[in-house]
């Protein structure tokens, strides 16, 4: 019952804010890290999420 109230904040919390980073999205919900991208795995297998890979971002100088 825990783990789908979390995922549910994280599906908020990426509709209201879909360009953030997992990083940034851990923070605002105070989570970690790896509880994040647990959450976001499992969604992701529902078919609820898709991930986008950062390597493939065309701006990643603006990044750094």
């Amino acid at each position: 019952m825990k783990n789908e109230q979390d995922q549910f904040e994280v599906l908020r919390k990426i509709q209201k804010t879909p360009e953030s980073s997992q990083r940034e999205l851990a923070e605002e919900l105070g989570f970690s890290l790896g509880k994040l991208n647990y959450c976001l795995k499992a969604l992701q297998k529902k078919g609820l999420v898709k991930l986008q890979n950062f390597q493939r971002k065309d701006n990643k100088i603006s990044y750094l």
